[in-house]
This record gives structure tokens, C-alpha cells and sequence, in this order.
């Protein structure tokens, strides 16, 4: 039994040795001549080079495990293109933001290309993307700081788990997913912000933030479940009643514009309801 595993693994070494010695020739090659005539970006190059023809390698042979290496060498080496290429002129910050970008845009490819070879939706790969895309949004567009990326990743790490849970009818999945977008969200605007001064508004702003995850797994087991499950109320009351009492508290004549605010949360919440029912009647 071992002697044909180990047999098989050496078949499968030698079948992929070609492949992996062509690459290192035209690596080696890549290295020699810009030590040669040093023009300071054919190595920044060489993991884009090494991608596509691992990918157009494995498009002719039908070899899968090759297609997926060169589409992650290949977003890896466009990264590097713009992040260390002299001919990209854009700030660093830009610069970081658009590679990691480029890296999670090289997996998205990745789960639409299992998607129709294998016909299969890997959605961990999908959570790669959405962190790689917050990370570089990040970057591109916000202040830097630890606040926005804890707030970028949370939402797209919700968003993807949502929308994971209900392509798989799984309230599994919907509770992080719901749970994750609006605990990133009371964080960063609690405390992410100057104009809330007091500390125990801030706190009963992300503590509001967090029930409203706990209400929307209630509102989303209506559409998975077929009926409403009532126990995530409880955790979600208590929470809304306690931030809602520190928020007040920490100013009384805050109380109108939160209750005005609330009322507003709870027509958008009956409004996703009764969108979320017409299509769960569909499905």
C-alpha cells in the first residue's frame, strides 16, 4: 500500500517536473539579463511572466492545478508590477491600494473559473477577495487608520457571508455574516468619530449597532426557515436598551434625534423584511 502511494507521488512529480523546469529556465534567463543590462523591472516581471504561461500551459494540457497557480502568480506579478514598476507614477498609498486590489481581483477570477470548470462555488475564496478588496479600499480612500480597515473588512466579510448563507439557505452563515457587518460598524462609529465627545455615547452607539445584527437574524430566518426565530430578540433587546440608555444618558437632549434615527432603522428593517419574504415565496 505504501509502495504505490509513494509510486503514485513520483509519477505525479515527474508528470509536473517539465512544467516547473521550463519555469525556472525562463525565471533564470529573466534574472541573467537584468543583471545584464539592468533595467530594474524584468525581475519585478518574472512572477507575471511565470503566471500567464503556467496558464496558458494548463488551458491547452486541461491541467487545473496549473491554471490556479498561474492565475495567483500572474495577480501576485501584476501586484509587484505596480507597487515596484518605474513606470507606474502614483503615490505609495495608491500604489498599495491598487496591488492588493490586483491580488484580490486574481481571485475572483479564480472563483469564476471553478465555477464554470468544476461547476462549484468555492466561497473561501470569496473571503479572500473581500479583505484583499476592503485592505486596498482602505488605502485608496480612507484615513489609514486601524478603525477604517476594522470597518472595511467587517462589511465586506458580512456582505460575502450573507450573501453565502442565503445562496446556501443557511442561517449559519447569516449569523456571522450579519454579526460581523454590524460589529464593525458600531466600532467604527462609536468610537471612530470626534463628534460624539462622551464616552458612554460612544459606547451606546456600537452597543445599538450590535443589536441591530442580533434583529436581522431574526429578520433573515423568516426568508431561511420559513419562520421567524424569535430567540435572537432577546440578546438584540437587551443590547438596544442598554445603548440606547447610555446614549441618552450620556446627553438627555439627544433623545429626540436618536428616537428619530431608531424610527428610521426600523422602516428600513420592515422594508428589507418585506423584500427578503416576497423573495424567499420565489424560492
Amino acid at each position: 500500500m505504501t509502495q504505490n502511494y509513494t509510486h503514485g507521488i513520483k509519477n505525479k512529480l515527474l508528470h509536473y517536473a517539465p512544467v516547473a523546469g521550463i519555469a525556472l529556465i525562463i525565471g533564470g534567463v529573466l534574472l541573467l539579463l537584468d543583471l545584464r543590462i539592468h533595467t530594474g523591472w524584468l525581475t519585478v516581471l518574472l512572477p507575471l511572466f511565470l503566471g500567464l504561461m503556467l496558464i496558458i500551459y494548463g488551458l491547452f494540457q486541461r491541467e487545473y492545478i496549473w491554471i490556479i497557480v498561474g492565475l495567483i502568480l500572474s495577480g501576485l506579478g501584476f501586484a509587484l508590477v505596480v507597487l515596484f514598476g518605474p513606470f507606474v507614477d502614483l503615490a505609495l498609498r495608491l500604489r498599495i491600494g491598487v496591488s492588493v486590489a490586483l491580488v484580490g481581483f486574481s481571485w475572483v477570477i479564480i472563483f469564476f473559473f471553478n465555477r464554470i470548470w468544476r461547476k462549484k462555488s468555492y466561497w473561501g475564496v470569496l473571503l479572500i477577495t473581500g479583505i484583499a478588496f476592503a485592505v486596498a479600499f482602505a488605502f485608496i480612500a480612507s484615513r489609514l487608520l486601524l478603525l477604517d480597515f476594522i470597518f472595511f473588512i467587517s462589511i465586506a466579510l458580512g456582505i460575502l457571508f450573507l450573501a453565502w448563507g442565503l445562496s446556501k439557505r443557511s442561517l449559519g452563515l447569516i449569523i456571522p455574516g450579519v454579526l460581523t457587518g454590524t460589529i464593525g460598524a458600531g466600532v467604527y462609529y462609536g468610537w471612530g468619530g470626534t463628534a460624539v465627545p462622551g464616552g458612554l455615547q460612544k459606547t451606546g452607539i456600537m452597543l445599538v449597532w450590535f443589536s441591530l445584527g442580533w434583529i436581522l437574524i431574526t429578520v433573515f430566518s423568516r426568508v431561511i426557515k420559513k419562520k421567524f426565530i424569535w430567540w435572537p430578540l432577546i440578546p438584540g433587546g437587551i443590547l438596544l436598551t442598554t445603548g440606547a440608555g447610555l446614549y441618552i444618558g450620556g446627553n438627555p437632549e439627544n433623545a429626540l434625534g436618536f428616537l428619530g434615527n431608531t424610527g428610521s432603522v426600523g422602516l428600513i428593517l420592515i422594508g428589507i423584511y418585506l423584500i427578503l419574504l416576497k423573495f424567499g415565496m420565489k424560492n
